[in-house]
This record gives structure tokens, sequence and C-alpha cells, in this order.
């Protein structure tokens, strides 16, 4: 090394300048980060105020979403319940209305079926005409309700 004293002093120049730039860019990255964080602290504090009071709003929604949910299953149960006790209560009804007109149906019947007793054949005609009306009035009652009686 002491053939070339020159050539060492410009090496070591070399050296100590890119040490010195390697130095110099971290410093810059440092620098660069910590403005970097600050910004990003500043925009935080900024926007959290907002983000806390959309996520308050959501939770009030999510919140009376659940309750209105809750209070529609309530009141689509009830609403079952009194469309099950309607059905049931016409039902009866249709069923004891089925039950009056079998009933006046055959007194009407057996009236008629009285009265066609009398000897004239001129006056039965329409007295047959009539109890063959409520036979079949009858059976059709009969059929609607599903017996298969006579």
């Amino acid at each position: 090394m002491s053939e070339h004293p020159g050539w060492v002093a410009v090496f070591l120049g070399v050296i100590a300048f890119t040490a010195l730039l390697q130095a110099a860019f971290v410093i810059g990255l440092a620098v660069a980060s910590r403005i970097a964080h600050r910004r990003l602290r500043e925009t935080e504090e900024r926007l959290e105020p907002q983000i806390g009071a959309a996520l308050d709003q959501i939770t009030r929604l999510s919140a009376a979403l659940s309750d209105a949910s809750a209070e529609a299953r309530r009141r689509a149960i009830r609403l079952d319940a009194t469309a099950t006790r309607l059905a049931v209560d016409i039902s009866a009804m249709v069923g004891s209305g089925a039950d009056r007109v079998e009933d006046l149906a055959g007194a009407t019947a057996e009236s008629l079926a009285a009265r066609l007793a009398a000897p004239s054949e001129a006056g039965r005609r329409p007295f047959l005409r009539a109890l063959a009306l409520m036979k079949g009035l009858r059976r059709g009652i009969a059929v609607w309700r599903g017996d298969d009686g006579p």
C-alpha cells in the first residue's frame, strides 16, 4: 500500500463519502417517517369524531332494526293466532249453517211426503217436484260435507 499512497486516500474518501450518503439517507428516512407519522396522527384525530359518530348511528340503527324485527315477529304470531281462530269460527258457522239447511230440507221433505198422500195426481205433481228438489238439496249438502249417505 505504500506504493500507491494517493489511491488509498481516494478510496478512503470514496468510502467516507458513501458512508456520509448512507447516513444522510437514513436521516432523511427518519425525518420522512416522523412527518408521515405526524400527518397520520393528525388525520386520525380529525377523522375519529366523524367515524365515531357514524359508528354510533350504525349501532342505533341496528338496535332499531332489531326491535322492529322483534315487533314484526310478535305481530306475525298474533296475526297467525287470529287467522287460525277466525278459520275455526267460520268453519263452525258454515257447519252449523249447513246442519240447519239440512234439517230444514229434511223437515220440508217430510212435510211434502205427508201431503203427497193425497189421492189426486194433479194435486201431487207440484209436491213431487218440490220433494225431488229437497232431496237433491239434501243430497248436495251431504256430498259437500263428505257424507256418503243416500
